[in-house]
């Protein structure tokens, strides 16, 4: 059946490519179109650790065959998409980018929190009363819920609108999948690295849908992930990276290696290794072909995805490193592959897109000036704000045995046996529930010397806590940090790195990268908007948009209220 319709062409940012304006300029069509017989794909892509700078520096050297070109030529590219928050961490930008909230209203305020009983970090989304579920059934390990987000997401809205619709939430972490899918998807999936399969939780379901079982599962995954993981073109990773292959300051975990080939199943964890490697993301593509398979046509589709390999191996190796640069060419390709699928499935003007980071990243300390072009004599002034002064990381653990020390110097003889400080978790330094419940006047001095050691040590900037009241406007580093500061943790002390420092990520202590900090190398992403009909093919912004120019577009793709966002700033009217 074909009827005649008028088609409305918003063209974003049409006469003002270069401007913050983006007017809709809409253009009458009248013309026949076959009526949709599908019903639309809605598609929301986070790569983790995924810098505007690495965007606008490295796409342009990707083959034009690959998934980045083609979402460049079909869509809108927002060169600068700013985060109002300065935790710039995995948890803190997934769930801003799904909710439209910063830290302070949604209560995802870091990835993890210290556990008071044994003085550890815990994941933030970890919920005793829940349990992992495999493709075998429900297990005794504990399982993740959004028990602490405090607002509503994309799709628990999409669900309220579309009872019957399918959700779909793929991932190699759990605070990658779930802010995605939402409170009630028809599927949420990450991999655990203790069980070394694909899981979900009971707070989403007692089994795995049927068609995530066989790629889901711990024997695919070790046989999918059994080659080497060498360079796919070892001449244009040379021709590219600022680094050798064997740069110092890059980390081994567990005999996984420094330089390329890397081999899996010979490290110690390979489970931990799979996690930095290109597997990882071919591994969330495929359970995504599988989705994309069994869907129903006549439903509507929302599929989250969030591909974490970028992120790790730059924690890792650094976002500089060789295996960063084959990383990203190997996902390019993933996503050539996912976007043919989808064509497949519901034809070119059926699926729409929208892709971004979570947070950006850091160039590695110890690398050679060559690796910061922007540090040379003739360079003009950094748009990302990159630092070129001393580089270094903050290791928690030594950082919180100095803050105990001051601690327990402040309180002299009545200093208590156990402990005052009970540890830092970027970037937070949490007190003992003891300590908090000391009469005031001994919890001031507490307080006072923690401070006053943090900022004196090496790479801290400032110590902020949580203020009742509304944040200041603007991108100040205070207004940022405000931001990020939630009641929930309004007895943390919140440190803030100097530009070039970060807090260590924890995975070989003393080597790799990470991100965190309130800067516009950690803060500012890139956004692509693929929706035929809605959006312009081609066109660049290059001025900063908000982060909710993410939720926005989304929300009007899915044909749902943007919330609580303001609708202009969307890219699809």
């Amino acid at each position: 059946m074909r009827k005649s319709v008028m088609v409305v062409v918003f063209c974003v940012g049409c006469g003002a490519a270069q401007s913050g304006d983006h007017p809709a300029v809409p253009t009458t069509i009248d013309h026949a179109v076959a009526a949709p017989a599908k019903a639309p794909i809605v598609v929301g892509v986070v790569v983790d650790q995924l810098a505007a700078w690495i965007a606008e520096e490295r796409w342009p050297e990707l083959p034009s065959t690959g998934g980045f070109a083609r979402l460049k030529r079909e869509g809108v590219y927002e060169r600068d998409v700013r985060f109002a928050h300065a935790v710039t961490d995995t948890a803190p930008g997934h769930s801003a980018l799904y909710t439209g909230r910063p830290p302070r209203d949604s209560g995802i305020f870091a990835n993890d929190v210290m556990d008071d009983d044994s003085g550890k970090p815990r994941g933030i989304l970890r919920d005793d009363k829940t349990k992992l579920v495999t493709a075998d059934g429900v297990t005794d390990a504990i399982g993740v819920s959004l028990a602490r987000l405090e607002v509503p997401t994309l799709a628990d809205n999409f669900r309220a609108a579309h009872a019957d619709a399918d959700i779909v939430a793929i991932s190699l972490k759990d605070r990658g999948a779930i802010f995605g899918g939402g409170r009630a998807p028809s599927a949420a999936l990450w991999f655990d690295s203790k069980l070394d399969e694909f899981v979900t939780s009971t707070a989403f379901a007692t089994s795995l849908p049927a068609w995530a079982k066989e790629h889901a599962g711990h024997a695919w995954l070790v046989s999918m992930r059994a080659q080497p993981w060498s360079p796919m073109d070892g001449t244009w990773i040379s021709k590219h990276a600022l680094t050798p292959d064997a740069q110092l300051g890059e980390g081994d975990e567990s005999g996984y290696g420094t330089t390329f080939p890397h081999l899996v199943s010979a490290s110690q964890r390979p489970s931990a290794a799979f996690r930095a490697s290109p597997y990882a993301d071919a591994a969330v593509v495929r359970l995504a072909l599988d989705a994309i398979a069994a869907h129903d046509d006549k439903k509507p589709m929302m599929l989250a995805l969030s591909f974490s390999a970028n992120d790790t191996v730059a924690h890792m190796f650094s976002p500089d490193s060789w295996e960063s640069w084959d990383n990203l060419r190997r996902l390019d390709g993933e996503l050539a592959t996912l976007f043919a699928a989808l064509d497949a499935k519901v034809g070119v003007e059926g699926w729409s897109l929208a892709l971004t980071g979570d947070h950006g990243a850091s160039t590695l300390p110890e690398a050679a000036d060559v690796a910061r072009p922007w540090c040379a004599p003739a360079a003009k002034q950094d748009t990302w704000e990159r630092p070129c002064g001393p580089l270094g990381r903050i290791v928690g653990d030594v950082l919180g045995e100095t803050l105990e020390t001051a601690a327990k110097k402040s309180l002299g003889k009545s200093a208590p046996k156990s402990r005052i400080v009970l540890g830092v978790s970027d970037p937070y330094v949490y007190l003992t529930s003891d300590t908090l419940k000391l009469p005031k006047a001994d919890r001031d001095k507490v307080i006072a010397a923690v401070r006053a050691a943090a900022i004196a040590s090496p790479g801290v900037d400032r110590v902020a806590s949580y203020v009742a009241g509304p944040c200041a406007a603007g991108e100040s580093v205070d207004a940022l940090v405000c931001h990020s500061l939630s009641s929930k943790n309004a007895d943390a002390l919140f440190v803030v790195p100097k530009a070039g420092w970060f807090f260590d990520a924890g995975y070989v202590v003393g080597k790799g990268s990470s991100h965190g900090t309130p800067y516009l190398y950690n803060r500012a992403v890139p956004l692509l908007v693929r929706s035929p009909r809605h959006v312009q093919a081609g066109l660049t912004e290059v001025n900063p948009r908000p982060f909710t120019a993410f939720t926005s577009t989304m929300a009007a793709m899915l044909n749902i209220r943007a919330f609580p966002v303001a609708p202009e700033d969307s890219l699809v009217h």
